[in-house]
């Protein structure tokens, strides 16, 4: 019979989790955050113990929003998209935008997300 491995989830995520609780002004428990957050305290000291895969993106939402961590920082350490990124994909345009962006170097996809943050910032002010 195979034996199956649990995935862990990546070390920044765990380490970004374990910074925030320390540095959160109300030191929170382990449990206290579990609490807040609507996760078992065991599932919680197993995430931190990098013994658990990474949680749903609802559950990621409900502990950036207990341990003040910045929305989407979780899932970037992650390497998952969060809801914005997934609903983003079902769009039937969405397949011929990443064709195209897949496209582009690495060394100018930061100079891309500046471009698009910019069109849709103007884009914005035009609608006013």
């Amino acid at each position: 019979m195979a034996v199956s491995k649990s995935k862990k989830a990546p070390a920044e995520f765990v380490r970004l989790l374990k910074k925030a609780m320390a540095d959160h002004p109300d030191k929170p428990s382990l449990r206290e955050v579990a609490r807040r957050a609507d996760l078992s305290a065991a599932y919680l000291s197993y995430l931190l113990n990098g013994e658990r895969d990474v949680p749903s993106n609802a559950a990621i939402r409900q502990l950036e929003q207990v341990l003040n961590i910045p929305q989407g920082d979780l899932n970037k350490v992650a390497g998952r998209p969060d809801d914005r990124a997934l609903e983003f994909f079902r769009k039937d345009e969405a397949a011929p935008i990443m064709r195209t962006l897949a496209k582009v170097p690495t060394n100018q996809l930061e100079t891309v997300r500046e471009m698009i943050e910019n069109f849709i910032g103007s884009s914005r002010s035009k609608r006013k």
